[in-house]
């Protein structure tokens, strides 16, 4: 990272920043061009591994290339506001944000016990809520329910 004042070490702070995140950007390669989507996602922490929750359709452009390439870099942006600058220093104009960034292999979830704890982990933080639910199995046979466990992420802060 070339802006070493921005870097946030702390794993605890990381994890505290993730909590922040609604939306997750997962950068894949297509036939060898960027393919980026956003998604919502759920996630937990297991020792310092940082395992993120998705869920779609088993069908579609994003499935195809996670099946074929199932390496991934991620970026979130977990909060942001402006800072205004004047007509007199425009270059004063800036943006307060918390991000998370990182790279990992996608996997895809083939039981029903493990999709039922992606999809309430997904649910749980979104909705920001400890509930767990219970979802129909003809809900879960047509649910694709994939995860990414990330080792390599970081997190940055500019106030």
């Amino acid at each position: 990272m070339r802006r070493k004042d921005r870097e946030v070490t702390d794993i605890h702070e990381i994890f505290k920043m993730i909590d922040n995140c609604p939306v997750i950007h997962i950068a894949m390669t297509d036939n060898g061009k960027p393919y980026v989507v956003a998604l919502n996602f759920g996630y937990e922490r297991q020792g310092d591994d940082l395992i993120l929750y998705f869920h779609s359709a088993y069908e579609g452009r994003k499935i195809d290339i996670l099946k074929k390439n199932p390496e991934v870099y991620f970026q979130m942006e977990c909060s942001g506001r402006l800072i205004a600058g004047t007509s007199e220093n425009p270059c004063a104009y800036a943006y307060s944000y918390d991000s998370v960034m990182g790279s990992g292999k996608v996997a895809f979830i083939e039981t029903e016990e493990e999709k039922i704890h992606g999809l309430n982990c997904l649910i749980q933080h979104i909705g920001k809520t400890d509930e767990n639910f219970r979802f129909p199995e003809a809900m879960l046979s047509r649910t694709c329910v994939y995860c990414l466990r990330s080792r390599d992420f970081t997190g940055k802060r500019h106030e």
